[in-house]
């Protein structure tokens, strides 16, 4: 099958503060905007874990940053979003010392419908976004410890279909189980900013989407994958490094909104600025409701 055609950058480099002495956490960091968001991360001088399923591919990335910005400092840590037994044993490692900034970058999509997790989520929520709220609760000490810490959810175009019902995990439509995961990412964003107000945490949470933007999600060809097809129909689609600009926003802007995008064609691509929530973060009770219920299918307890 012949190579499809990269999308160019079309936009400069966003301009980010000295970011020396912080530590940084990128999942899904081997390629696509994971890859992205963790090489200007470490090109404005923070220590990023490269936090990746595939470690070889995470050292490869990890030489190519070098390369690009000698001095870098970058480690590869393996995470498997998939096993809260992994989740669990990552978070033991990289957080013996504090983390200034976890970006929940990584996410999946597929046509099975029968794929699922090593715990029998929906693979989509459980990668997407059960493994995020498992991670950031077991690095949550070291966030804390780090002081003026922030934590980023990726959320997606597609959030807006989500909904956040009593069946949220459970069996359907790939496409409903993509969007569903996506707007609890961006729910979970809200609701922990609001509870690590409330406890003085010091923390902050915000939530960014990419837009449309060509990465290896769309390899599976399943849902999303015709977001890619349609994007270069309208000339809409971005490229990783363009679409990583919102979750560099979200990650460094010193007054963030709640909610980062692309600013042009509804959001699809652009220069990066804040969005618009998705109308089902906005429900009454959202995300109390989706806090209690991911601390009951995870089993993993998180109090700010």
């Amino acid at each position: 099958m012949a190579a499809r055609p990269v999308v160019g950058d079309r936009l400069p480099p966003l301009a980010l503060p000295d970011l020396t002495g912080r530590r940084v956490v990128v999942t899904g960091a081997s390629a696509g905007i994971g890859r992205a968001t963790a090489t200007a991360l470490a090109g404005a001088g923070a220590e990023v874990v490269l936090a990746v399923r595939n470690t070889g591919k995470g050292e490869a990335t990890a030489a190519e940053i070098r390369r690009g910005h000698p001095g870098a400092q970058v480690v590869v840590e393996e995470l498997e979003l998939g096993s809260l037994a992994g989740i669990a044993a990552f978070a033991a490692r990289v957080g013996a010392r504090p983390v200034h900034l976890l970006v929940n970058n990584a996410g999946t999509s597929t046509s099975d419908r029968d794929a699922r997790t090593s715990e029998g989520f929906d693979l989509q929520v459980g990668v997407n976004y059960l493994g995020a709220w498992a991670l950031t609760a077991g690095l949550w000490p070291s966030l804390r410890a780090a002081g003026d810490a922030r934590v980023v959810m990726l959320g997606s175009i597609m959030a807006t279909r989500g909904r956040i019902g009593p069946d949220f995990g459970g069996p359907g439509s790939t496409y409903r189980s993509y969007s569903d995961s996506k707007l609890a990412a961006v729910v979970l964003a809200g609701e922990l900013r609001r509870r690590s107000a409330r406890a003085d945490a010091g923390v902050s949470a915000v939530a960014a989407h990419p837009g449309w933007c060509q990465t290896a999600i769309f390899d599976t060809a399943g849902p999303p994958a015709w977001v890619e097809t349609a994007g270069r129909v309208l000339r809409a689609i971005q490229s990783p490094a363009d679409g990583a600009q919102p979750v560099l926003l979200a990650a460094t802007d010193p007054r963030p909104a709640a909610y980062y995008g692309p600013t042009r064609l509804g959001g699809s691509a652009g220069p990066a600025g804040p969005a618009k929530l998705p109308p089902g973060a906005l429900e009454p009770g959202v995300g109390d409701r989706l806090w209690q219920v991911s601390a009951r299918l995870t089993g993993v307890p998180f109090e700010p």
